[in-house]
């Protein structure tokens, strides 16, 4: 897995990014409804800003990979969403953090298709797939 933790600048933040949700995410704080939970969205300064997760300091937007790294030791290289899906924990670990809820879990891009959105459970690792696309949560949120 790679040790790419910390993501150092805006720009390379918004170099995650395609033009449409990097215009969307700077209009202003926003919070989102997936699957009748609330998130917040990272501002882009947000997503470079640091945390430490199971003892390892990391970016906002990188979060998935110091997770991943420790449920790799834990459970092994792979994990499952709700449907069965299998995730290899280097993909979880590629994926980007885009919001946080309050209790702790994390709204992802899937990695595999570069717009699925998922909802990653801190407390128990789980994964579970949401009806959502990045997409559609900017055509939802837009004004």
């Amino acid at each position: 897995m790679s040790t790419d933790f910390i993501i150092e600048s805006i720009d390379l933040a918004k170099n995650l990014f395609r033009k449409n949700y990097r215009d969307f995410i700077t209009e202003k704080q926003i919070t989102v409804t997936v699957e009748d939970e609330d998130f917040k969205l990272f501002s882009f300064e947000k997503m470079i800003s640091l945390t430490n997760i199971d003892g390892m300091e990391v970016s906002e937007a990188r979060a998935l990979r110091a997770y991943a790294t420790t449920l790799n030791d834990v459970m092994g290289p792979t994990s499952y969403d709700q449907k069965g899906k299998k995730w290899n924990m280097a993909m979880l670990s590629a994926s980007i953090t885009i919001g946080k809820n309050s209790e702790g879990d994390l709204l992802f891009v899937d990695r595999h298709d570069g717009k699925t959105l998922y909802i990653f459970r801190h407390d128990d690792g789980g994964l579970f797939k949401t009806k959502m696309t990045l997409y559609k949560l900017i055509k939802a949120y837009s004004e």
